[in-house]
């Protein structure tokens, strides 16, 4: 079996992929041509989607779901290099890439694995030509060829090391519905969260919005928008607020 270094560069050879300078990072970043790539590396290092307005914010442990080719990952490795940081993505071809940019930071464990509601597997649904952000999953078996393997929240938690996650970061292509939904048991983590940053898919998959409100809403936080996404804080962590919406940690 070929390493990931190996496919990388067989991939690389092909001109699949080519390089990005990014400003402020010690090394380029691996994208494909003609695909959504591009558009998330302007997205999360020119528009700066995770560049929270958070004073005194200092995580120890980042947990980074649906990681995709590894740029959230390289920015909150870049910004925050005292933080351990476990990224998890299902889809191969994007791992692959994810290993491949995060590699060069010491900080960063990944993992080839699917968020959901329990430890099982699930197969990835077929998804747009071009589009390496969209696809979905459904349950499976192990027996099924295109299985991989699932893991959760609570667990990256346990294994971490660590009694909470100071960011949380969910972006899961409608599998939302079932991380949040009663019977996942999301009131086991969700008090252990400081900051979680989350982009819903209902247009995926109707449902994602009604399940994580309900669950979320059990507990305190501070809501803001950030781009696409939606930014919680945990209320009894802020020390003030300004009218710019700039949040200050006690």
């Amino acid at each position: 079996m070929e390493s990931d270094q190996e496919v990388m560069e067989k991939i690389k050879s092909q001109q699949i992929f080519n390089m990005a300078n990014i400003s402020n990072m010690k090394v380029p970043l691996a994208f494909r041509p003609n695909t959504s790539d591009k558009w998330l590396l302007n997205k999360i290092f020119n528009v700066q989607e995770y560049n929270f307005k958070i004073e005194n914010f200092n995580p120890q442990l980042i947990l980074d779901c649906g990681a995709n080719v590894g740029y959230s990952v390289a920015y909150f490795a870049n910004k925050y290099p005292q933080a351990k940081i476990i990224a998890v993505e299902p889809e191969p071809l994007n791992f692959k890439m994810l290993t491949y940019n995060t590699h060069f930071f010491d900080n960063v464990t990944c993992l080839n694995s699917a968020i959901w509601y329990n430890e099982g597997y699930i197969k990835i649904l077929p998804d747009v030509p071009g589009n390496t952000l969209a696809f979905m999953t459904e349950d499976t078996t192990a027996d099924d060829p295109e299985a991989l393997k699932t893991t959760t929240i609570a667990k990256l938690l346990a294994d971490s090391g660590f009694d909470e996650i100071d960011l949380l970061k969910i972006d899961i292509e409608g599998a939302e519905r079932e991380v949040f939904d009663d019977i996942a048991k999301p009131d086991e983590w969700l008090p252990k969260v400081k900051v979680m940053v989350i982009e819903l898919h209902d247009r995926m998959k109707i449902g994602c919005s009604n399940a994580f409100f309900k669950a979320v809403s059990r507990h305190n936080f501070y809501m803001d928008i950030s781009g696409e996404n939606l930014l919680f804080i945990k209320i009894e962590l802020i020390k003030s607020v300004d009218w710019n919406g700039n949040v200050t940690f006690r």
